[in-house]
C-alpha cells in the first residue's frame, strides 16, 4: 500500500488508481428511478443497483409475501408445516381414536399427535410429519412424553405396533383403512 493507503504501490507506479479514479457509470437505482454515478470497480463487485441506503432499506422491506425469496407458494396454514392436517388426522384414524402409549379411549380433540422426534430437530415438513414420525397420545401422555423425556419409550412401543400393522391382521391389529 502506498502511505495514503488508498492504492498499493504497483497500480500507483503504473497510473492505474487514477485511472480507476476516473471511471464512473451512471446507473439507474432499482428502487426510486433516479439516476446515480457509480465507481466501475464497484459495479464489477456486484454493487451499484441502489441510489442510497435508504432506498435499499426501503427495497428490502418490500420483500415480504409473495416477494419474498423464500415464498414457498402460500400459507403452511400450520406452525407444524405444510401437510400437517392431513398427517395428524392419518394418525388419529390410525390409532382408532386410543392412546398409542396406555390405550386409553379418547372422544374428539381429547387425543393429540405426538411428534416422536421433535418437529425442530427434523429437516423439513416431509420427515417431521411422516407418519413414522407421529404418535396418537391422550394428554396426560402427551404431557409426560413432552416434560419427562419419555419420547424414547414411545418411540420403542410405537414402531413394534407399526411393525405388527405392516405384518397384517395376523399379528393381531387390525389394518385401518384410510
Amino acid at each position: 500500500m502506498s502511505k495514503k493507503g488508498k492504492t498499493c504501490a504497483y497500480c500507483a507506479r503504473r497510473g492505474k488508481a487514477s485511472v480507476q479514479r476516473r471511471n464512473f457509470i451512471i446507473r439507474t437505482c432499482n428502487f426510486c428511478g433516479g439516476q446515480f454515478q457509480i465507481p466501475a470497480w464497484r459495479v464489477k463487485q456486484g454493487r451499484g443497483n441502489f441510489c442510497s441506503r435508504e432506498c435499499k432499506d426501503r427495497f428490502l422491506t418490500t420483500l415480504t409475501g409473495q416477494n419474498s425469496i423464500r415464498w414457498r407458494g402460500g400459507t403452511a396454514g400450520s406452525r407444524r408445516g405444510i401437510g400437517w392436517w392431513t398427517a395428524r388426522e392419518w394418525a388419529t384414524v390410525r390409532a382408532c381414536g386410543k392412546c398409542e402409549q396406555c390405550g386409553k379411549q379418547a372422544n374428539g380433540h381429547e387425543l393429540t399427535v405426538h411428534h416422536i422426534k421433535p418437529y425442530r430437530e427434523c429437516r423439513g415438513d416431509m420427515e417431521a410429519n411422516s407418519p413414522k414420525n407421529l404418535i396418537s397420545l391422550c394428554r396426560a401422555c402427551h404431557s409426560k412424553a413432552d416434560n419427562l423425556g419419555k419420547v424414547r419409550t414411545c418411540k420403542g412401543q410405537f414402531q413394534k405396533r407399526v411393525r405388527a400393522q405392516e405384518a397384517g391382521p395376523s399379528a393381531g391389529f387390525p389394518r385401518q383403512q384410510l
